[in-house]
């Protein structure tokens, strides 16, 4: 349940980030580029605290 909760919030607040940049800036890139960065980003996160248990 952490683990999704991690790429939801990663999705959500990447996201709008890019959402409130495309609002302002006028552009219709930053959106897709913060949802693609916030999987990344929450990814990174999971497997730094849950991959190698050694």
């Amino acid at each position: 349940m952490v683990v999704l909760s991690y790429i939801l919030a990663g999705l959500l607040f990447y996201g709008g980030l890019g959402w409130v940049g495309d609002y302002f800036f006028k552009t219709s890139w930053l959106l897709p580029l913060g949802l693609i960065l916030g999987l990344v980003f929450s990814l990174y996160l999971i497997i730094k605290r849950y991959g190698s248990g050694t």
